[in-house]
């Protein structure tokens, strides 16, 4: 009797076991999401390329030549082999966040890269920007600014913004609201993740699908490969609500006024889209690797535009990989780097740019040397 009783508990354990290992896709990923939206941080890596880009023969002009025509393609060619890379760290209970972007080239055995390290501090809504190529290039047209080698050029983000809204007005407004304020930033990102969870809620379940693991999702620990399959109307549907209800939150928290809520909602207006839409064509497809924790661990993204005809094409691809949930790791250390305030590097750029142009202009005390002329002539003769 016991025996029999034992093994009716294990059977139990094991029906229990692989339902909680069984969830249907939709419901498992919107799990796998809002897990890791509710983390304090993590470290991410992004990859994005473009994978198609065409434009149809009859668009170019048909006296542009042979040569230029050939010239438009090797162009084409190149972009296609461009991609743009993010490495970086994200913590929101410090409310800072860090990103390395790399511009990428590698096509044709020729290979290129362009790096800019940042770092964001919304405590002090200060921005710290790392050694690049634009420290060489300053420092070899003005080498008289302050040396930024090995060193953080440091950005206050609010006077940067005064210094610059008498030409660009439309600053102002961000300065007077002060916009990047710790209260201000955690309102966005709570926005974005109701927002995200809103979404996805409201996606069909035949948007989901399991798929098999690859290589590399086992190399990364991955568990499950779900895959969220969106038609045009789903891609379409999902930007539209997405922004609506990001757009609806920031108005609540007072993060965007009632003017500004009046003018960017006008952006996903029906009558306004139902004419848009209709013109083109656009399809994402994103594979979700979930690891045993139930988090995401990496996730292969891939968007397609094109017009009705197929004849503009365009496609982008994306792969993500996240780790050190609620324990980011961070590789600039404005305590312990050298930093310059980047007033002074402007400062001083300024003061060469005023040197130059005060060089560059004729003295008033000058001699006129065609009037010296004339008298000489007039007295000789």
């Amino acid at each position: 009797m016991k025996q029999h009783v034992m093994a009716v508990l294990c059977v139990m354990i094991i029906c229990i076991s692989g339902c909680a290992q069984s969830l249907p896709p939709h419901e498992e990923f919107n799990q796998a999401i809002k897990k890791s939206l509710d983390t304090t941080g993590f470290n991410y890596s992004l990859k994005n390329r473009i994978t198609k880009l065409s434009i149809p023969e009859k668009d170019i002009p048909t006296d542009s030549g042979e040569k230029r025509t050939k010239y438009l393609e090797t162009g084409l060619d190149i972009v296609r082999g461009f991609s743009l890379n993010a490495d970086g760290a994200i913590d929101t209970k410090a409310k800072k966040s860090e990103v390395l972007y790399d511009l990428h080239y590698d096509k044709d055995n020729v290979e290129v890269s362009i790096k800019l390290p940042m770092l964001v501090d919304y405590n002090t809504q200060t921005i710290y920007v790392g050694t690049s190529l634009l420290n060489t290039i300053l420092e070899t047209v003005y080498p008289q600014i302050p040396a930024t080698k090995g060193k953080l050029i440091r950005i206050n983000i609010n006077e940067f913004l005064k210094e610059n809204s008498e030409n660009l007005p439309e600053l102002a407004n961000i300065i007077d609201k002060n916009s990047f304020n710790p209260k201000n930033v955690d309102s966005i990102n709570n926005a974005v993740k109701a927002g995200i969870l809103k979404t996805l809620a409201k996606l069909k379940d035949t948007c989901f699908s399991d798929q098999p693991l690859t290589e590399l999702d086992r190399k990364a620990g991955v568990e499950r490969r779900i895959r969220v399959n969106l038609s045009h109307k789903d891609s379409v549907a999902v930007v539209v609500d997405l922004v609506d209800s990001v757009l609806q939150a920031l108005f609540q928290d007072g993060v965007i006024d009632k003017k500004e809520y009046a003018e960017l909602l006008a952006l996903t207006d029906k009558q306004t889209l139902d004419g848009f839409v209709d013109k083109f064509t656009m399809t994402m497809i994103f594979d979700v690797g979930i690891a045993p924790s139930g988090l995401v661990s990496r996730v292969e993204g891939q968007l397609d535009l094109a017009d009705k005809e197929g004849n503009y094409q365009l496609g982008l691809s994306n792969v993500s990989t996240f780790s050190s949930y609620n324990a980011p790791i961070f590789s600039i250390n404005p305590e312990t780097s050298g930093i310059v305030d980047f007033k002074k590097v402007m400062d001083a750029i300024k003061a060469d740019t005023e040197k130059e142009q005060n060089n560059a202009q004729p003295s008033v005390d000058a001699p006129d040397d065609s009037e010296d002329t004339g008298d000489a002539t007039q007295g000789d003769s």
